[in-house]
């Protein structure tokens, strides 16, 4: 009997490290998917589950240097794909990267509207520039790309398919949380805009959905050293991870856990599927 519990813990263990995908194989085959804030985090997790399935990548970030190190390592085993540094709240540079994917590509299918990130305050402490920082990055630049693919996504001869927006969003869009009020605001804001799209694009047969990511292991959740701008103090992230009922060994979610979920609303298994929030927290808000 420990035998056979040990080597399911062991199967579970190594499916975990290949994210899970191998129950399914290359759902996204021959598929075009541009990835916001791919360089990083959920973004990089996202790129890693989507080339793995037989997608072609649009890795993506502020930072020419770490997309180029975050190809290095997701294409290591092979597969295609292209680097596209741009600020997603420049519309110039927006329709650049959306132009040098269809010259690369040819077309595109699937768009991810990943990048965001969060600043913490207290209300009475949130300045006017933090507040509209958020803002800008988390809803005004998912609304820049997904409105610089309609051209591609509504073309004549494309009203068949179906083409897939999966925009990020946060269980704290959803929640709220301390010290949160812009990120909050953004990310709940997020899962409106999205719902209009759905209704607004349903006819051009454009799949509109939201993945709302709880506590997972980024450089957002990391434990905050002095002088780190990002990430959060480790009585906090200890707090938040205790919460989460699938947490084991101390650790909160992992990238592809989220990419798993993107890989099922890009894919045709989500044909049927618009205008839903699907929460990806280890059931810490059920």
């Amino acid at each position: 009997m420990a035998s056979s519990v040990q080597n399911r813990k062991s199967a579970l263990n190594a499916e975990e490290s290949q994210g899970g995908t191998k129950l399914m194989q290359r759902l996204l085959l021959g598929r075009v998917a541009l990835i916001t804030g791919s360089s990083r985090g959920i973004g990089k997790g996202c790129a890693q589950v989507f080339l793995d399935q037989g997608a072609k990548i649009v890795i993506n970030g502020r930072d020419e240097g770490v997309c180029r190190e975050t190809y290095q390592v997701i294409t290591k085993n092979g597969g295609d794909a292209i680097i596209c540094p741009a600020d997603i709240t420049n519309k110039e540079e927006v329709n650049k990267m959306i132009s040098d994917t269809i010259d690369a590509f040819g077309h595109i299918d699937i768009v991810v509207n990943n990048a965001g990130t969060s600043r913490d305050a207290l209300i009475h402490k949130m300045s006017d520039s933090l507040f509209r920082f958020i803002m800008d990055l988390n809803l005004k630049g998912t609304h820049i790309v997904t409105q610089a693919i309609l051209p591609e996504f509504t073309k004549e001869n494309r009203r068949d398919e179906f083409k897939k927006i999966i925009n990020f969003s946060s269980v704290t869009g959803i929640s709220g949380n301390l010290g949160q009020t812009n990120y909050a605001m953004a990310k709940s804001g997020i899962i409106a805009y999205s719902k209009a799209c759905a209704r607004e694009l349903c006819l051009e047969r454009i799949n509109v959905n939201v993945v709302a990511p709880g506590f997972i292991e980024t450089r957002m959740t990391a434990a905050k050293k002095p002088g780190d701008t990002l990430g959060m103090p480790q009585a906090v992230r200890n707090l938040a991870i205790s919460s989460i009922p699938f947490s084991r060994g101390g650790r909160g979610g992992l990238p592809h856990h989220v990419g798993n979920v993107a890989l099922f609303l890009a894919s045709n298994l989500s044909d049927w599927v618009t205008g839903q929030t699907f929460t990806v927290d280890g059931g810490s808000y059920i």
